[in-house]
């Protein structure tokens, strides 16, 4: 048995045990609810600065999609707008294959001319500058519909990049968007419980240790957050980055449109000159060739009259000739006659004289007259050669100039509006336009005829031609 002092000591004991274990309970209730309230407000602090930053992410984000997708707007205008510049300089390039072949085809119709027309003239120099022209021309604008194509080509890909960068930025902003309305939700339940436990009291007493730990991790997530706003940033710069990239290809594709454009301009204006050029040339040509039939013409006709009048006094010639022949029959019979006088009288007296100088005379003027008949029919040959080589002459510049002709007025006018675009087609239409039998109305090469056209190229035809 124990003695009444153990038990009293046994008693104390136990109640000095049962106070210190109060005591302990209560500084873990008090400890608890220090943890309680430095998780509460925690929550709430955390919480509230992740809506701050997820906010500002996600302004961040809207602010870059908006600027991608005025991007992607502007890509797409820059792409239509030089589609729109290329397809003007595929007009272009075909607008000169009508006159590329017109050049061709007179070229090749003046090379038929006969032989003695065949020169090196103006219209011959203009229209090999015009074929020269015309190639030179249609092989810029080739070149600049394929630099064209390579710039649509280069702003497709930019603007594949834009729209894959947008998708990605319009995906992340959705779960940031979603992501931030759950936080703004929370953060109004803890809102609540945060501000009633820390109205009327004091900031909750920690220690040093807690107090430590809390310094080190306030530390390492402010690096860690400088981090990934290098981060953010680096993500805003390269937005940025890709719509500066954008914008100066937008712009070198807009010089690349306006300098189409002069040079759509250029060519233009090239095959306007070098056709008015060839076609003034052509009138030109025609006119001198005029003025040579005309005088051709004249000198024909005036050789015909000589020739006339030659024949007239080659006429009178032969009547002289006949008309001689008599007083040369009449001084040899006298002659014969006198020889037949008596011996006494057969002297030479003045009479024997003047007959013997008449007689000599008279084949004097009968041999002058032989070779002025013989350089008659000569000259007479002569002149008939000249007329007929005036005459050749006189027709190879009438095919010359109806072929001049025809490449001004008739065919050509034909040609620009009715040939057939099919390879190998050309001479067969140009040979039945040649071929064609011409209306009353149509062009007659005359001896006076000068035909005139519009060379400015509106396309315009004569009223002489129509």
């Amino acid at each position: 048995m124990h003695s009444p002092a153990e038990w009293h000591r046994h008693a104390g004991n136990n109640m000095n045990e049962a106070e210190r274990t109060r005591r302990k309970a209560h500084e873990q209730c008090s400890t608890s609810r220090r943890t309680h309230e430095q998780t509460s407000q925690g929550q709430y602090t955390a919480f509230n600065d992740l809506q701050e930053c997820m906010e500002k992410k996600v302004n961040n984000s809207c602010k870059m999609i908006e600027v991608l997708r005025r991007r992607e707007g502007s890509l797409m205008q820059s792409i239509n707008n030089t589609a729109q510049t290329r397809s003007h300089l595929e007009m272009a390039h075909e607008a000169k294959d009508s006159p590329l072949r017109l050049c061709v085809w007179r070229l090749d119709k003046r090379s038929r001319r006969p032989r003695r027309e065949l020169i090196k003239d103006r219209v011959e120099e203009s229209l090999e500058a015009q074929k020269v022209q015309l190639i030179e021309t249609q092989r810029k604008l080739a070149d600049a519909i394929n630099k064209a194509t390579e710039c649509i080509a280069s702003l497709e890909r930019k603007l594949e990049l834009v729209r894959e960068d947008l998708s990605k930025k319009q995906q992340a902003l959705s779960v940031d968007d979603m992501c931030l309305r759950s936080t703004r939700r929370t953060l109004l339940e803890k809102a609540p419980t945060a501000l009633q436990q820390s109205d009327g009291r004091h900031a909750p007493v920690v220690s040093r240790e807690v107090a430590a730990a809390q310094q080190r991790s306030f530390k390492v997530a402010a690096v860690t957050l400088r981090e990934t706003a290098k981060n953010e940033d680096n993500r805003f710069d390269e937005c940025i980055r890709l719509d500066h990239a954008a914008l100066t290809q937008e712009a070198a594709a807009k010089a690349l449109r306006e300098k189409h454009s002069k040079l759509i301009q250029l060519c233009d204006g090239i095959a306007k000159m070098s056709a008015t050029k060839a076609g003034q040339c052509l009138q030109d040509r025609i006119n001198e060739n005029q003025q040579m039939r005309s005088r051709l013409v004249h000198a024909i006709k005036e050789t015909q009259e000589k020739i006339e009048h030659t024949k007239s006094t080659m006429s009178g010639t032969k009547v002289e000739m006949k008309s001689i022949q008599d007083p040369i029959k009449l001084c040899n019979s006298c002659n014969s006659a006198r020889k037949y006088r008596a011996s006494g009288e057969h002297i030479e007296d003045p009479v024997s004289t003047l007959l013997a100088e008449h007689e000599t005379a008279l084949f004097r003027s009968n041999e002058e007259l032989r070779r002025t008949h013989q350089n008659e029919k000569a000259s007479l040959a002569e002149l008939r050669k000249r007329v007929e080589n005036l005459q050749e002459d006189l027709s190879d510049k009438s095919e010359a100039l109806r072929i001049d002709v025809s490449c001004l007025t008739n065919d050509s006018v034909q040609y620009q509006f009715s040939t057939k675009r099919g390879p190998g087609k050309e001479h067969d239409t140009f040979a039945k336009a040649s071929a064609r039998p011409r209306s009353a109305g149509s062009v007659r090469a005359g001896t006076m005829f000068v035909p005139s056209y519009d060379f400015t190229g509106s396309g315009r035809v004569p009223s002489s031609v129509r």
